[in-house]
């Protein structure tokens, strides 16, 4: 699949995703043999590790809702706000939160992460889960996540990254991936673009380190990191200051 700036554009995503919505969960444990739950957990201990201020929470890109269902179970006195640009992966994300009964907690809208519909320094912590790089512009998103982060508030990107090292592991994991992905798709979804992109996306991404520079440019500090998956996956978390 050749992904030329045109087709990565965020309507291109969004409609990408929004025809596998009612997958994308099943496809997503098959792709990271049940991982992700892993990751998603420990993302959120990260962020909210020593933080010292509180606030509402915003999960941007939040897709079918499950970062922000695992942000709900650590910060169950908090409300949670959840915005995806696709309207049929958020569906799927409502039913979900309605048959968990969380509906009174988590509040799901469509908005678009380049332009963020809230008032400065809002939110106490924004979790991104797999989504920074299907933003069109990442800088401005990070702009918009900086400015409604309370002082003191953090992010928390989980992210699927280029494998930087030359691990015989890596190597294998970065080829199943490229491979093993669009398969499923195809014989999940009978879409085997969605996942065709999921590889090319990944690779074509900067690295964890250059997101962190972009991030730090956005006015947000670092304050940790951790690789997972071979080096594949990383969280990184970071804050806004004082």
């Amino acid at each position: 699949m050749n992904l030329t700036k045109s087709n990565r554009g965020s309507l291109y995503v969004s409609k990408l995703f929004g025809s596998i919505a009612t997958r994308y969960d099943l496809l997503n444990n098959l792709m990271s043999f049940g991982q992700h739950r892993a990751w998603r957990r420990k993302s959120v201990d990260m962020v909210n590790k020593d933080i010292g201020v509180r606030g509402p929470i915003l999960d941007v890109a939040t897709g079918t809702c499950d970062f922000a269902i695992d942000v709900e179970k650590v910060n169950s006195q908090t409300t949670i706000i959840g915005i995806d640009f696709s309207l049929a992966m958020l569906k799927v994300g409502i039913a979900k939160v309605k048959k968990k009964k969380l509906n009174q907690k988590i509040h799901l809208m469509m908005a678009d992460g380049h332009q963020l519909p809230f008032d400065n320094n809002t939110f106490a912590i924004v979790t991104m889960g797999f989504g920074i790089r299907n933003f069109d512009n990442p800088k401005a998103a990070l702009n918009e996540i900086n400015r409604v982060l309370k002082p003191g508030g953090r992010l928390a990107i989980l992210e699927i990254f280029p494998i930087q090292n030359r691990k015989f592991t890596s190597k294998l994991f970065k080829v199943g991936f490229k491979f093993v992905a669009p398969l499923l798709g195809y014989i999940f979804s009978n879409n085997s673009e969605a996942y065709e992109y999921l590889p090319a996306s990944a690779e074509s991404f900067m690295s964890s380190m250059q997101l962190l520079e972009l991030t730090s440019e956005s006015g947000l500090f670092h304050v940790s990191n951790k690789e997972l998956a071979f080096g594949s996956v990383s969280i990184l978390i970071s804050q806004k200051g004082n």
